[in-house]
C-alpha cells in the first residue's frame, strides 16, 4: 500500500504525525494529511496490468505560512525515494476552522495494484 510507504517516508519531518484523511482533535503541529484522491490504471494490450498511479493529495498544516512552505519543501525531496511527481505546483490557504496554515500538493506515484 503506497499510502503506508509515503507514512513512513514522512513520519520523521513532523515527529509521526502524519495522518490518513483527518487529524485527532488537539494534536500538535505542524503535522501531514494524506487522502489518496484518484489515479489511473496502467494499461497494457497484452496482460492486465500490475500497477497503478495513484493520486495521493498531500496537506501539510504549520502555524507560521513559511513553516508549512519549507515542510511542504521537505515532503516534495523525500517523496524522490518512490519517484513521485507533483501534479501542478503547490498551493497555500489559511484554514480558519483550525487556525493553521495549509500547503497541498497532489502526486502521482506508480504503485502495485
Amino acid at each position: 500500500m503506497i499510502e503506508k510507504t509515503v507514512m513512513d517516508l514522512l513520519n520523521d519531518l513532523v515527529g509521526g504525525r502524519v495522518y490518513f484523511d483527518h487529524a485527532p482533535e488537539d494534536v500538535s503541529r505542524p503535522y501531514i494529511l494524506l487522502q489518496q484522491v484518484g489515479g489511473e490504471p496502467v494499461e497494457f494490450f497484452d496482460k492486465p496490468s500490475d500497477a497503478d498511479f495513484v493520486r495521493l493529495q498531500i496537506d501539510v498544516y504549520a502555524e507560521k505560512r513559511t513553516s508549512a512552505n519549507d515542510l511542504m519543501s521537505q515532503v516534495r525531496t523525500q517523496l524522490a525515494s518512490v519517484q513521485a511527481s507533483a501534479i501542478g505546483a503547490p498551493f497555500s490557504r489559511y484554514e480558519s476552522a483550525v487556525a493553521l496554515y495549509r500547503r497541498s500538493c497532489d502526486f502521482r506515484i506508480l504503485a502495485p495494484a
